[in-house]
Parts: C-alpha cells; sequence; structure tokens
C-alpha cells in the first residue's frame, strides 16, 4: 500500500461516484472533496486526500434524515441509534408527538420515563438502569450528546413534557387556565432559544400514560395546542408536528381546523403523522390527502408522513399499547401484577374486554380474531398452536376466542408473542396507499418511530423500502432521495444539510444500488437490564458519513463519533 500523501488538502476523496444531490436535479458521475466536516469541491479532482475511495459504480446521495423517532432515551447507551444508521440515516428528529424528557422537574423524570415506557413501547427496566438525565430543559437534556453520539440529532420540544412542568399532575385531568397557557408558551420559548426545532403534539386517544390516564396533551384545547405553536413565529423558524385525534379516519373538521390554526398562528410548516387507512374506513387517508392538496394549494405548508415498511405488528401482553384505544383493554393491561392476571381471569372482565373488541371504534393496529396468530410461545407444549390465529385455535377447542387467547397467554405469564397476518390483498392495498401519498410533493417519508415500540415493530427500513420497492415504479431515484434527505432538511430548518453541494456539511451515504436490500429482522436483548428489542438490518450501504467522518462500514461501526446536536435555523 502507497503511503499517504504529504500535506494532502483534502481529509476524503470519493471519486467517480454516481451523484444524486438530494435537491432533485438529474444524476451526474463526479468526485467529491471532504475536508473537515465539509464538502469543499464536487467535479474532477486532481488533488490527493488522506483517503480515498473509489466509488464508480455506487451511488452518493446525501445522508437521510429520519423524521419521525423518539431515539430521545436510546442515545444514552447507543450512541449510532440503531437499527436507523443501518440505513443510510444520518440525522435522527426526536421529540415527536409532544413526548419529550425535557423541560422536567427532577421529580417528575420518573413519571415522564412512564408516560414513554407506556406510550412508546420503551422497556421500564432499560429507562431505570440507562437513562441518564436528572431533570432540566431542552438544553441541558440534549446538550448532554454533543461529541457523544455517531449521528446527528435535533428535537422538538414535548408537548406534555411542558404541560406536566407547569401544572403538575393536573396536567393529567383538565383543561389549563389562561395563566397556565402563558407559563407554558415560555416553556416553549425557552426551548425554541436553546435550540429546539419546533414543537410536537399528540391528540391521539391510543396515547395513554403508565397510570391508565391519557397523556397530558390529550386534555389541551385547542385553543391551547396554536398558542403554543404561536411561539414559533417569534422566532420565524422551526415546524409543528402533530398526530390529530381523528388520525386514520380521515381528518374531521375539528381536527382539519385545528391543522389549519397551528399553521396560521406559527407561520411555520406543519407535520402530519401519519397517513394511513383505518380498518372501518379504508378511504380515509386519501380524504385527508386531498385536505392537504386544496390547503397547500391556497398557500399552506402541510407535510403528511408516508411509511413504506411492511415489517408487521407483534403483541405481547406484558407489554403492549396496541389496545389503549379500547377503554377496559386499557383499564385492565395498565395494571400491576398480580391485579392485572386477576382481572384478565374474571369471566365479568373478559365479557366486556369483548364487547371493546368488537366496537367499530378503537383496535388502531385492526386486529380480529382472524387475523391475530400466535408467533412464539413460552411452552413447548404449545407449540403446536405457532402460526395459527386465535379463530382458528378456538374452533379447533370450541371456545370463545376471548377464551382462547387470555388462557394461552395467562398460562404463559403473558409473554406469548402474537402478530397480525396480512393477506395479499391487503398488501395490495397498503402499497397503493403508500404510492398514491409519496406522489403528493409535499409528502415527506418517514414515521420510523426509531427508538419507540421496541418490542411491537420496527420501522426504521423505511429508507431501504423505498430505495427498492418504489424506484423507479413510483418515484424516480432522484425524487426519493429529495424526500429521504433535502426535503426534511427544508421543512426543520437544518442549514447546510441534505444535500450534496460545495460548502454543506459531509452528511453522506454510499449505496451499491445493485446490492441494496432489506436484511433480517431479529429480536435483540442488548439493552440495559437486557431488554429486548426488534432490529432490521440492511445489504449494500457501503459507507456512512456524518460530518465527514466514517461512522459505518457495510454497516459496521467504525468507533468514530462525529455527530451534532443540530439546532433549527
Amino acid at each position: 500500500m502507497a503511503p499517504p500523501p504529504s500535506n494532502p488538502r483534502f481529509d476524503l476523496i470519493i471519486r467517480r461516484a454516481k451523484v444524486v444531490d438530494g435537491t432533485g436535479i438529474p444524476a451526474y458521475v463526479a468526485d467529491v472533496g471532504i475536508e473537515g466536516d465539509r464538502i469543499t469541491k464536487i467535479g474532477r479532482i486532481e488533488e490527493e486526500a488522506v483517503r480515498v475511495i473509489d466509488a464508480e459504480g455506487l451511488l452518493l446521495a446525501p445522508g437521510f434524515i429520519d423524521v419521525h423517532t423518539h431515539y430521545d432515551v436510546q442515545l444514552d447507551w447507543d450512541p449510532i441509534a440503531i437499527p436507523s444508521c443501518w440505513h443510510g440515516i444520518t440525522t435522527v428528529l426526536a421529540g415527536n408527538c409532544g413526548f419529550t424528557l425535557a423541560p422536567a422537574k427532577p421529580e417528575d423524570v420518573g413519571w415522564l420515563a412512564g408516560m414513554l415506557s407506556r406510550v412508546e413501547g420503551m422497556s421500564p427496566a432499560a429507562l431505570a438502569e440507562g437513562l441518564k438525565f436528572k431533570g432540566g430543559g431542552h438544553g441541558e437534556y440534549w446538550g448532554r450528546f454533543e461529541g457523544n453520539v455517531g449521528v446527528n440529532v435535533a428535537a422538538f420540544v414535548g408537548h406534555s413534557a411542558v404541560r406536566r412542568f407547569v401544572m403538575g399532575d393536573a396536567a393529567s385531568d383538565r383543561e389549563a387556565t389562561p395563566e397556565e397557557i402563558e407559563a407554558m408558551k415560555e416553556c416553549v420559548r425557552q426551548a425554541m432559544r436553546e435550540g429546539a426545532i419546533g414543537f410536537s403534539t399528540s391528540q391521539l386517544d391510543l396515547h395513554v400514560a403508565e397510570d391508565g390516564r391519557e397523556v397530558p396533551s390529550n386534555y389541551a384545547s385547542a385553543d391551547e395546542v396554536v398558542e403554543l405553536c404561536s411561539v414559533l413565529a417569534e422566532f420565524d423558524r422551526g415546524a409543528c408536528e402533530i398526530i390529530p385525534r381523528s388520525f386514520g379516519r380521515g381528518y374531521d373538521d375539528a381536527d382539519r381546523e385545528l391543522i389549519l390554526r397551528m399553521h396560521e398562528a406559527s407561520g411555520r410548516p406543519v407535520e402530519l403523522n401519519l397517513l394511513f387507512p383505518s380498518a372501518e374506513d379504508p378511504e380515509s387517508w386519501s380524504r385527508s390527502l386531498e385536505f392537504c392538496r386544496e390547503e397547500n394549494a391556497k398557500g399552506a405548508r402541510l407535510h403528511p408522513q408516508f411509511a413504506t415498511n411492511r415489517g408487521g405488528v407483534h403483541i405481547k401482553v406484558s407489554d403492549t399499547f396496541v389496545f389503549d384505544d379500547m377503554p377496559k383493554w386499557r383499564e385492565v393491561l395498565c395494571l400491576v401484577e398480580p391485579e392485572r392476571s386477576e382481572k384478565l381471569r374474571d369471566p365479568a372482565i373478559r365479557a366486556q374486554l369483548q364487547e371493546d373488541f368488537t366496537l367499530e371504534a378503537g383496535k388502531a393496529i385492526g386486529a380480529t380474531w382472524e387475523n391475530l396468530a400466535v408467533e412464539k410461545v413460552v411452552h413447548k407444549a404449545n407449540e403446536g398452536k405457532v402460526g395459527k390465529t386465535i379463530a382458528e385455535l378456538a374452533a379447533a377447542e370450541a371456545v370463545e376466542p376471548i377464551d382462547c387467547f387470555l388462557d394461552l397467554t395467562l398460562e404463559e405469564g403473558l409473554d406469548t408473542w402474537f402478530n397480525l397476518v396480512t393477506n395479499p390483498e391487503a398488501a395490495t392495498f397498503m402499497d397503493h396507499v403508500c404510492a398514491t401519498v409519496m406522489k403528493h410533493p409535499f409528502a415527506m417519508a418517514g414515521s420510523s418511530d426509531g427508538g419507540a415500540h421496541l418490542a411491537t415493530f420496527v420501522g426504521a427500513d423505511y429508507t431501504t423500502n423505498l430505495l427498492t420497492d418504489f424506484v423507479p415504479s413510483v418515484l424516480t431515484l432522484e425524487e426519493a432521495i429529495f424526500k429521504l434527505s433535502y426535503m426534511p432538511a427544508i421543512v426543520h430548518g437544518l442549514t447546510d444539510r441534505g444535500a450534496i453541494r460545495e460548502g454543506y456539511f459531509a452528511d453522506l451515504v454510499l449505496i451499491d444500488m445493485e446490492r441494496l436490500a432489506k436484511g433480517d429482522t431479529w429480536l435483540a436483548s442488548d439493552f440495559p437490564a437486557d431488554s429486548e428489542h426488534f432490529v432490521v438490518d440492511s445489504k449494500g450501504y457501503v459507507a456512512t458519513i456524518v460530518n465527514g467522518s466514517i461512522v459505518l462500514e457495510e454497516n459496521k461501526h467504525t468507533g468514530a463519533l462525529p455527530g451534532h446536536v443540530l439546532q433549527g435555523g
């Protein structure tokens, strides 16, 4: 091997790459030179570098920006945000859905962690062992990660945390007074001063805290939400993010009005998570998309998110949120042992659970006894049940499905794994929905939920799925890369990121498109307290570069931690 040149101008040169620069212009072949953390030359480069990568035949794109994550806590023990980093991600946006751990008084950190545990499917044991934050503001929380992470991270300030900070336990019981709203506005204002990229909230009935009550943001009036969004107008930056109450059902009139008021009060983009059909109304997503089309044509900036992942939903009764939009299920499953199991054995309680399960309103995941199947069992004697639906097992045993389901999981300490069986027609319909939404010029790829629902599903492969399954059949390569990089950078004000341009930060991903594919999915147990979490890897990501440093080569961490805590500009 030849010795490195003396005094080279560049730290890294990527030669002869097929460059898709993120802006939407056609791909071109070029060398890209990097000095420090910036791209300083694009074109034919004759000079030498400390390291040169021959990228002939490879795609060079801006690093992808994962717009919907909950890595707020995981970064305490996983500085590279696995598995998002395995799919070309160089920047993660945290603090979505109104769920953050800051601002927080020291005595409220435990309550907020419990909320995250229930709502976002984070292991209580992992949080107890791994969370290092003891209380403070947005800047104190996120400042801990500067220089200690391998990906860039930016974060919203969350409504539920702000509400809890101002109102204490009353945040989960009632609407706020005008004085409390003013105090909350000051919390948002301070977080924006400390680098928050905007304000996030959730109004979704499914979101229930550890104590069985709905999360604090669900008790807020529309006026409160709008007032908090108005703080962003003072800074003329940032974005608002919301999961509307009518998510999945087609935005109702109240939510449409709220979304528009949020936009008008803030003067900023509004992210809508997520356009998704409900089991009761499969066309609900199209009405929501049409609403966004119509309002954007009038000058609004509404950005619906779409997801391309098909990883499936895994359910373990001892640790799940998926039934929380059904009141009786929520009431019982939020209990602690042994009371929870005692209630699940009670025939009268079972009758109420069955009544809930058949209601049209509820079951956000669309579970039925016909599509809920046994995935993994604890006891060897039950292995013959794996792969069979509850309806099939109940018929064979001549019992009611509710009894079949609960008897099995109670026998196994509530640790039986179930999953949803998707029929081919449903999968085809979901692809149709995804393809239609992603062609909307304002629609943004996302909703990986990285760092959340760790034992329920894994969505970090959405970038890989978009590039392998929807290019070029739905989007051109250039359009897809734009939605994964430059578009989210623009929406969130991430200055000098998201595109391959001279002077921009060198957040890059080098891909072998011929090998690019989603890899295996498995249940890992390497979190604090040996907590389990689903991960999905990939093939074809040759190198992932963050701020000019190679962080991963073929998805193997180099040890580099060059990530920054970003502030919206």
